[in-house]
């Protein structure tokens, strides 16, 4: 097994000993909040526990290791990890030391202890930095040692690992760089996840190549708070590592998420219009479009700037579609800067916006300024911004209607009494339509196979099409 890098095995248990037969077939139900980053971290877990013969349950009841992973960024999802945590009291004086409990994730990380405190049918809590270490921890939990909070930081300048994949899908996550440096004023981040460290490059090139070759993975998301920061500290960058990865044979599509406009450079620029397999679809969060709001932000870049990215990108992809995120009613924002960003949309012609009222984050220094807005202010200012983007996402996907797309099938799913399968396209659109011949190929298992599909019709929030043809690869 693994030995933790965190300072777990300062414990006077000896963990040398874990290994499956020491443990019975037991049940983990994990429910993860936040961001891609999380899902890719309980990803990581739920490969790690398979090592102690836990296999996953959709059904809290069956569990007998229950894990959050926790988000720290939105209140939304700080509300609902608080609610079913604390329901589960009810099950475990139910069940008592059959059913073991534990947080991770960014709450975990600057909460920990006061969790553990409060929440007497909590067993542990740990930071994302420890998430490599969760057998340890849960040995240690089975083995009498409980209540404890672990949430140091591996503050080593080496950031080596190996992307783990247990969902059976031919998608992964690779995580390529963790933390942040730029201290938005309003953003957890760095204090959660810490500073920059990025992998190098060849670990992560070889890393993706073994998860095709042997896993059959075909399409790669690399992960990080910043990826547009990638390597910095190694003399490498984002370019470089996607021009390497655009070389591995069998890999379709590539992808990354999130970036910081400031970090945009013209070489990655470029090589959205040279690299093969790379989506022509970006994320690139604005957040709003008042200069004045992002030097509150501490955004370091101003609207013009950006829209000149935009600009660029376009020049250099014809086909990319851009997606954003936009945080209405920031912290003393004005009815002429809410207008601003209003008119950003109108400029930049989104794809798809994430949108949010902003709410505070202790320790972050917007939470520190006076501000006079209120709930229902922001919360108007919100409905404006979606209901203006959608007007935009009407126009944009009508240009979709006749057009062919490859999609992967990622699933199926009811419509109005109808199943119909679902597949993304290359720039991250969902794109839903009828199997042929009644349910015959449903019946056949086409998850998950390559096929080609005609947009029939579009609205702004969904698309329809035509099966056209369907390719011979097939996974399962």
């Amino acid at each position: 097994m693994e030995k933790s890098p965190t300072g777990l095995g300062q414990s006077n248990l000896d963990y040398s000993s874990i290994t499956l037969e020491n443990f019975p077939e037991r049940k983990v139900w994990i429910k993860t909040f936040g961001c891609q980053m999380n899902y890719h971290d309980s990803d990581r877990m739920a490969a790690h526990l398979k090592m102690l013969n836990f296999s996953q349950t959709e059904e809290v009841e069956d569990a007998d290791l229950v894990l959050f992973n926790t988000c720290a960024v939105r209140d939304l999802a700080n509300n609902k990890f608080y609610s079913q945590l604390g329901e589960l009291k009810h099950l475990k004086k139910k069940k008592g030391k059959d059913l073991i409990i534990g947080v991770g994730g960014c709450v975990a990380q600057t909460e920990g202890k006061d969790l553990v405190k409060k929440y007497k049918h909590l067993n542990f809590a740990f930071g994302p930095d420890t998430i490599d270490a969760i057998n340890d921890m849960v040995f240690r939990t089975y083995a009498g040692d409980d209540k404890f909070s672990i949430n140091t930081w591996d503050r080593s300048s080496d950031f080596s690992i190996e992307t783990k994949v247990n969902h059976g899908t031919p998608q992964a996550f690779v995580n390529i760089i963790k933390g942040c440096d730029k201290y938005c004023t309003y953003c957890i981040v760095p204090y959660t996840r810490g500073r920059e460290r990025s992998r190098r490059k060849d670990e992560i090139i070889t890393d993706v190549k073994r998860l095709v070759e042997y896993q059959g993975i075909q399409e790669v998301m690399l992960l990080g708070q910043n990826v547009n920061s990638f390597g910095k500290e190694n003399g490498e960058n984002l370019s470089e590592l996607i021009m390497g990865l655009d070389e591995i044979n069998g890999l379709e599509i590539l992808r990354y998420t999130t970036s910081h406009p400031y970090d945009v450079s013209d070489e990655l620029i470029a090589v959205h219009g040279s690299a093969k397999k790379l989506s022509k679809h970006l994320h690139l969060p604005v957040q709003s479009g008042s200069d004045t709001v992002l030097q509150r932000m501490n955004r370091e870049y101003t609207k013009e700037h950006y829209l000149g990215l935009l600009e660029k990108l376009r020049k250099s992809q014809p086909e990319i579609v851009v997606s954003s995120d936009i945080i209405c009613g920031f912290v003393n924002e004005t009815d002429e800067e809410h207008q601003e960003t209003i008119d950003l949309l109108d400029r930049a012609q989104f794809d798809f916006i994430y949108s949010y009222v902003y709410s505070e984050r202790s320790k972050t220094r917007a939470a520190k300024m006076e501000d006079f807005l209120t709930k229902e202010v922001r919360k108007s200012r919100l409905h404006e911004v979606q209901a203006h983007q959608l007007k935009i996402q009407q126009k944009l996907r009508q240009e979709m209607v006749g057009k062919t797309y490859r999609v992967l099938i990622e699933g199926s799913n009811s419509m109005k009494g109808e199943v119909k399968l679902k597949g993304r396209t290359n720039c991250n659109r969902i794109i839903h339509f009828k199997p042929m011949m009644n349910d015959h190929l449903i019946e056949r298992n086409l998850k998950w196979h390559w096929v080609d599909v005609k947009c029939t019709s579009a609205t702004a929030l969904s698309c329809q099409g035509e099966l056209l043809e369907i390719y011979g690869r097939r996974l399962h």
